[in-house]
C-alpha cells in the first residue's frame, strides 16, 4: 500500500519536500489509514504533519471519535486541532451531508491557513471515486462531472485515491490500528448509503469489474477536461487558491530581472513543474541556467563544457607525514561556492576538542586508503553514514537532507583510494575509518566556507 500511495503522490505532485500538511482525520478507517501512511512516509518525503478533526454536531458518537483521533495524534507526537462547525442551521441550503461537507472543508481551509499548511490531506479512496462517478451519472451530469474526485484541488490533496477500501482495511488490520465506524454509512435514508450497499453490489453481479471501469472513465475524462471544480462553500468565490510552488518561486519575475526570453515551450514545462514541484534546471541565453528548486528560482552561470557533474580531474590528497593543516582544492572548481576542503592532522589518544567555528569530521588516519581523492559526486556513489545501518545512495541522502539538485555538485566528495566515500558537506561522515579507543592519529576533514 505504501508504494501505491508513493506512486500517487509522485505522479500527481501532491507534496513538495518541506511542506506542512494538515491531515483531516475523522476516526474512520480511511482517514486513520491516511494518517498512518503519511506518518510512515513523512521522513522520506520531508513533510511536517498536523492533525485536524471536525465535529459537525450531528451525532452523539462524534465525541468518542474525536477522542480516538486525539489519542492517536498524541501517540504519534503530532499537533491535533479540534474544529467545530454548525450544520443544523444550514440544512435549508442543501442536503445534510452536502452542507456538512462544505462546512468541513471551510473549517479545514481556515485551520490550514492559520497554521501555514501548504496542503490538506483528505482520506478519499478508490471506492469513493467509484461511488462519486456513479452517483453523478444517476443524478445527471455533464462530461466534466464524470472526472469524479480530483487528486488535487487547491490545497486539498487525496493520496489514497488509487487505493481500494479492502486494501485499506487489510493495512489497518496488519498494523493493529483501531478505527471508528460511522453508522450513517449504513443508513438507507442517504443516497450514498443506498448506492454503496444496494446498487453497486447489483452492478458488480452484472460486471465484476464495474469499479475499475468507472474509475478508468474518471481518469480518461479528467485527462481531457480536467477534474470538476471543488471549492469549500465558506470561501468567497473570488478568493484565490494557494499559489503553486513555481509561482511562489517567481520564475517570471526572475526571468524579467535577468533579461531572459522564455519561449512558449519552456513556459509550458515550467507550468507542468508548478504542479509537480521538485527541481528543474534549464539552459537559457548567455550561458546561464534558470533553476527552480524547492520553491525558489535562481539564475546561475552555466557549467563550462566538460565540467558537468562528473567532469574534470580529481585532486589527490597525499598522506600527511606530521601534524598540520592543509587546504586542498580541485582544479576548475573556482565557480563553485565550495572549492575544496580543509585537512587537519592531530596526534594523541584522545579526540581533538570540537571547534564550533570550524567543525570537522574526524577519522582514524591509519585506517584510510591513501591517497584520498577530492572530486564531485558521481552517479552511483554510496555512503555508509556513521551510526547508520548500511550504505545508501548519495542521491537519497541529498533528498533526505533537502539539498536541491542544482546545488549538489557544490558538495564535494572526499573518497578513499578504493573509491569509498568518506566525507561530503552537509551529510554525516562515513563509518569507514571511524575513530576508536585505539586511534592515535586523527584526520579531520572540513569544507571550506
Amino acid at each position: 500500500m505504501l508504494s501505491a500511495v508513493l506512486h500517487t503522490i509522485s505522479r500527481h505532485g501532491l507534496f513538495s519536500s518541506g511542506d506542512r500538511v494538515l491531515v483531516a482525520v475523522s476516526g474512520g478507517p480511511d482517514s486513520m489509514a491516511l494518517l498512518a501512511v503519511l506518518w510512515e512516509l513523512a521522513p522520506r518525503l520531508g513533510l511536517a504533519l498536523e492533525v485536524a478533526s471536525v465535529d459537525h454536531g450531528l451525532r452523539p458518537e462524534s465525541a468518542a471519535e474525536r477522542a480516538l483521533v486525539a489519542e492517536r495524534a498524541q501517540a504519534l507526537d503530532l499537533p491535533w486541532h479540534a474544529l467545530r462547525v454548525e450544520v443544523a442551521a444550514g440544512r435549508g441550503r442543501g442536503g445534510v451531508q452536502e452542507v456538512a461537507r462544505r462546512a468541513r472543508l471551510g473549517a479545514l481551509e481556515a485551520c490550514a491557513e492559520a497554521r501555514g499548511c501548504a496542503a490538506i490531506a483528505l482520506g478519499h479512496q478508490a471506492d469513493d471515486q467509484t461511488e462519486t462517478v456513479l452517483f453523478r451519472i444517476l443524478r445527471g451530469t455533464g462530461v466534466r462531472g464524470l472526472a469524479g474526485i480530483p487528486y488535487r484541488r487547491g490545497r486539498l490533496v487525496r493520496p489514497l485515491l488509487d487505493v481500494p477500501r479492502a486494501q485499506i482495511l487489510d493495512y489497518l488490520a496488519r498494523r493493529g490500528l483501531t478505527f471508528a465506524q460511522d453508522p450513517s454509512n449504513l443508513d438507507q435514508r442517504f443516497a450514498r448509503a443506498r448506492l454503496r450497499n444496494v446498487l453497486l453490489p447489483a452492478l458488480r453481479r452484472e460486471n465484476p469489474r464495474v469499479d475499475e471501469a468507472l474509475r478508468r472513465l474518471a481518469v480518461e475524462v479528467g485527462g481531457v477536461f480536467g477534474p470538476e471544480s471543488e471549492r469549500p462553500a465558506a470561501a468567497p468565490e473570488s478568493s484565490p487558491g494557494p499559489r503553486s510552488p513555481l509561482r511562489d518561486a517567481g520564475w517570471a519575475e526572475v526571468a524579467r530581472a535577468e533579461g531572459l526570453y522564455l519561449p512558449g515551450r519552456l513556459k509550458d514545462v515550467l507550468a507542468e513543474a508548478s504542479r509537480k514541484g521538485g527541481t528543474k534546471a534549464f539552459d537559457v541565453a548567455g550561458g546561464r541556467r534558470l533553476i527552480v528548486s524547492y520553491g525558489r528560482a535562481t539564475v546561475a552561470p552555466g557549467a563550462p563544457r566538460g565540467d558537468r557533474l562528473t567532469g574534470g580531474a580529481p585532486a589527490k590528497i597525499a598522506q600527511p607525514a606530521e601534524s598540520r593543516e592543509t587546504i586542498i582544492t580541485r582544479p576548475g572548481l573556482h565557480r563553485l561556492g565550495t572549492s575544496g576542503v580543509r585537512v587537519l592532522v592531530r596526534g594523541g589518544q584522545t579526540a581533538p576538542a570540537p571547534d564550533a567555528a570550524r567543525p570537522c569530521a574526524w577519522f582514524d588516519l591509519g585506517k584510510l586508503g591513501w591517497p584520498l581523492v577530492l572530486r564531485r559526486p558521481r552517479a552511483g556513489d554510496r555512503l555508509r553514514p556513521r551510526g547508520g545501518r548500511g550504505s545508501r545512495k548519495l542521491s537519497d541522502l541529498f533528498i533526505d537532507a533537502k539539498i536541491p539538485r542544482p546545488d549538489r555538485a557544490d558538495h564535494l566528495v572526499v573518497a578513499s583510494s578504493t573509491g569509498e566515500v568518506l566525507f561530503i558537506r552537509g551529510l554525516r561522515p562515513s563509518e569507514v575509518a571511524a575513530p576508536t579507543e585505539a586511534t592515535v592519529r586523527w584526520l579531520g576533514l572540513a569544507s571550506l566556507p
